[in-house]
Protein backbone atom coordinates (compact mmCIF):
# COMPACT_ATOMS: atom_id res chain seq x y z
CA UNK A 1 0.00 0.00 0.00
CA UNK A 2 2.89 2.45 0.66
CA UNK A 3 4.20 2.02 -2.97
CA UNK A 4 0.68 2.70 -4.17
CA UNK A 5 0.49 5.62 -1.99
CA UNK A 6 3.61 7.19 -3.65
CA UNK A 7 2.68 6.17 -7.28
CA UNK A 8 -0.39 7.46 -8.11
CA UNK A 9 0.11 5.78 -11.87
CA UNK A 10 0.22 2.02 -10.46
CA UNK A 11 -2.67 3.22 -8.11
CA UNK A 12 -5.04 4.74 -10.66
CA UNK A 13 -3.48 1.39 -13.09
CA UNK A 14 -5.23 -0.87 -10.45
CA UNK A 15 -8.33 0.76 -10.31
CA UNK A 16 -8.67 1.28 -13.66
CA UNK A 17 -8.16 -2.87 -14.16
CA UNK A 18 -10.62 -3.52 -11.37
CA UNK A 19 -13.29 -1.34 -12.68
CA UNK A 20 -12.99 -3.17 -16.55
CA UNK A 21 -13.03 -6.56 -14.71
CA UNK A 22 -14.87 -6.41 -11.87
CA UNK A 23 -17.39 -3.45 -12.54
CA UNK A 24 -18.31 -0.26 -10.50
CA UNK A 25 -21.59 -2.35 -9.53
CA UNK A 26 -20.22 -5.70 -8.06
CA UNK A 27 -17.11 -6.93 -5.77
CA UNK A 28 -14.03 -8.49 -6.06
CA UNK A 29 -14.59 -12.46 -6.03
CA UNK A 30 -12.79 -15.29 -6.43
CA UNK A 31 -13.40 -15.91 -10.33
CA UNK A 32 -11.82 -12.46 -11.38
CA UNK A 33 -8.24 -12.86 -9.77
CA UNK A 34 -7.30 -14.82 -12.46
CA UNK A 35 -7.98 -11.60 -15.21
CA UNK A 36 -6.43 -9.24 -12.40
CA UNK A 37 -3.05 -8.91 -14.30
CA UNK A 38 -1.83 -5.41 -13.00
CA UNK A 39 -3.05 -5.89 -9.37
CA UNK A 40 -0.59 -9.52 -9.91
CA UNK A 41 2.25 -7.82 -11.05
CA UNK A 42 2.06 -5.25 -7.83
CA UNK A 43 2.22 -7.71 -5.24
CA UNK A 44 5.09 -9.29 -7.15
CA UNK A 45 6.79 -6.11 -7.91
CA UNK A 46 6.07 -5.38 -3.96
CA UNK A 47 7.50 -9.22 -2.81
CA UNK A 48 10.51 -8.24 -5.14
CA UNK A 49 11.43 -5.13 -2.90
CA UNK A 50 10.24 -6.41 0.72
CA UNK A 51 10.04 -9.02 2.65
CA UNK A 52 8.61 -10.36 5.20
CA UNK A 53 10.33 -11.70 7.33
CA UNK A 54 14.12 -11.47 7.35
CA UNK A 55 16.04 -8.47 6.45
CA UNK A 56 17.81 -8.61 2.55
CA UNK A 57 20.21 -5.56 3.23
CA UNK A 58 23.42 -6.47 3.39
CA UNK A 59 24.62 -4.69 6.95
CA UNK A 60 28.28 -4.48 6.16
CA UNK A 61 30.57 -5.38 2.87
CA UNK A 62 31.23 -8.90 2.49
CA UNK A 63 32.56 -11.63 -0.02
CA UNK A 64 30.45 -14.45 -1.25
CA UNK A 65 31.88 -16.97 -3.45
CA UNK A 66 34.20 -14.78 -5.02
CA UNK A 67 32.03 -11.66 -5.79
CA UNK A 68 32.11 -8.30 -3.37
CA UNK A 69 28.36 -7.73 -1.75
CA UNK A 70 28.68 -3.87 -1.19
CA UNK A 71 26.84 -2.33 2.72
CA UNK A 72 23.68 -1.32 1.90
CA UNK A 73 22.70 -3.75 -1.23
CA UNK A 74 19.37 -4.97 -1.89
CA UNK A 75 18.92 -6.63 -4.92
CA UNK A 76 21.42 -7.51 -7.46
CA UNK A 77 21.45 -5.00 -10.62
CA UNK A 78 22.71 -7.80 -12.87
CA UNK A 79 19.25 -9.05 -12.57
CA UNK A 80 16.93 -6.02 -12.38
CA UNK A 81 16.80 -2.47 -14.32
CA UNK A 82 16.65 -0.07 -11.69
CA UNK A 83 16.58 -2.67 -9.05
CA UNK A 84 15.53 0.13 -6.47
CA UNK A 85 12.43 1.63 -8.26
CA UNK A 86 8.98 0.32 -7.54
CA UNK A 87 7.73 -0.99 -11.22
CA UNK A 88 5.19 -3.29 -11.70
CA UNK A 89 5.22 -3.26 -15.65
CA UNK A 90 8.34 -5.40 -15.49
CA UNK A 91 6.23 -7.99 -14.77
CA UNK A 92 3.94 -7.73 -17.40
CA UNK A 93 6.23 -7.72 -20.29
CA UNK A 94 6.34 -11.50 -20.99
CA UNK A 95 8.42 -12.55 -17.89
CA UNK A 96 7.23 -15.77 -16.41
CA UNK A 97 7.88 -15.34 -13.01
CA UNK A 98 5.87 -16.99 -10.05
CA UNK A 99 6.24 -17.45 -6.45
CA UNK A 100 7.17 -20.95 -6.67
CA UNK A 101 11.26 -20.21 -7.74
CA UNK A 102 11.00 -21.95 -10.52
CA UNK A 103 12.88 -19.90 -12.77
CA UNK A 104 15.97 -21.13 -13.43
CA UNK A 105 17.95 -18.10 -12.94
CA UNK A 106 16.38 -17.74 -8.79
CA UNK A 107 15.83 -14.25 -9.18
CA UNK A 108 12.72 -13.91 -7.92
CA UNK A 109 11.97 -15.91 -4.99
CA UNK A 110 10.34 -13.97 -2.42
CA UNK A 111 8.59 -17.34 -0.88
CA UNK A 112 11.76 -19.43 -1.13
CA UNK A 113 12.05 -22.42 -2.85
CA UNK A 114 13.02 -25.88 -3.51
CA UNK A 115 12.12 -28.21 -0.55
CA UNK A 116 12.36 -24.56 1.66
CA UNK A 117 9.69 -23.16 -0.12
CA UNK A 118 6.98 -21.39 2.00
CA UNK A 119 4.07 -24.31 2.36
CA UNK A 120 1.77 -21.14 2.45
CA UNK A 121 2.83 -19.57 -0.77
CA UNK A 122 -0.38 -20.37 -2.36
CA UNK A 123 -2.74 -19.09 -0.16
CA UNK A 124 -0.58 -16.44 0.69
CA UNK A 125 -1.32 -14.99 -3.20
CA UNK A 126 -4.76 -15.62 -3.39
CA UNK A 127 -5.74 -13.69 -0.18
CA UNK A 128 -3.02 -11.05 -1.27
CA UNK A 129 -4.96 -10.80 -4.49
CA UNK A 130 -8.31 -10.59 -2.29
CA UNK A 131 -7.88 -8.65 -0.25
CA UNK A 132 -5.64 -5.87 -1.93
CA UNK A 133 -7.65 -5.75 -4.97
CA UNK A 134 -10.91 -5.28 -2.55
CA UNK A 135 -9.57 -2.00 -0.71
CA UNK A 136 -8.46 -0.36 -3.87
CA UNK A 137 -11.55 -0.99 -5.79
CA UNK A 138 -13.81 0.03 -2.59
CA UNK A 139 -11.82 2.97 -1.73
CA UNK A 140 -9.45 5.79 -2.90
CA UNK A 141 -6.60 6.49 -0.55
CA UNK A 142 -4.49 8.97 0.43
CA UNK A 143 -1.24 9.60 2.99
CA UNK A 144 -3.49 11.64 6.25
CA UNK A 145 -3.37 15.07 7.12
CA UNK A 146 -0.10 16.19 8.96
CA UNK A 147 1.60 12.72 7.70
CA UNK A 148 4.87 15.45 7.51
CA UNK A 149 7.54 13.99 4.32
CA UNK A 150 4.32 11.82 3.29
CA UNK A 151 5.27 7.97 2.72
CA UNK A 152 8.13 6.86 5.10
CA UNK A 153 9.19 3.38 3.36
CA UNK A 154 12.56 2.91 5.75
CA UNK A 155 11.39 -0.57 7.55
CA UNK A 156 13.34 -1.62 10.93
CA UNK A 157 14.01 -5.56 12.14
CA UNK A 158 12.20 -7.01 14.81
CA UNK A 159 10.90 -10.41 15.11
CA UNK A 160 10.00 -9.27 11.14
CA UNK A 161 10.54 -6.26 8.89
CA UNK A 162 8.52 -3.17 10.02
CA UNK A 163 8.03 0.21 8.99
CA UNK A 164 9.82 2.42 11.33
CA UNK A 165 6.93 4.66 11.14
CA UNK A 166 3.58 3.85 10.53
CA UNK A 167 1.76 3.90 7.54
CA UNK A 168 -1.79 6.11 7.93
CA UNK A 169 -3.86 6.37 5.16
CA UNK A 170 -7.65 7.34 4.70
CA UNK A 171 -9.87 5.61 2.45
CA UNK A 172 -12.75 7.15 0.87
CA UNK A 173 -15.64 5.29 -0.91
CA UNK A 174 -15.21 4.82 -4.77
CA UNK A 175 -18.51 2.75 -5.29
CA UNK A 176 -21.74 3.47 -5.55
CA UNK A 177 -23.50 3.88 -2.19
CA UNK A 178 -25.32 1.07 -0.90
CA UNK A 179 -22.76 -1.36 -2.71
CA UNK A 180 -21.63 -3.25 0.97
CA UNK A 181 -17.97 -4.32 1.33
CA UNK A 182 -19.12 -7.84 2.21
CA UNK A 183 -21.25 -9.72 0.29
CA UNK A 184 -22.28 -12.27 2.04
Amino acid sequence: MSELLKSDRAMKSVQQELDEIVGPDSLVEDHHLKDLKYLDAVIKETCRLYLALMNRTASRACTVGGYTVPQGSKVDPQFWDEPSEFRPERFLDGGTFDFMGSSSSFKYVPFGSGRRICAGVSLAERLLKYVLGSLLHRFEWRVADGEEGGVDLSDEFTLFIKKKRPLVAVPASRLPAGLELLAY
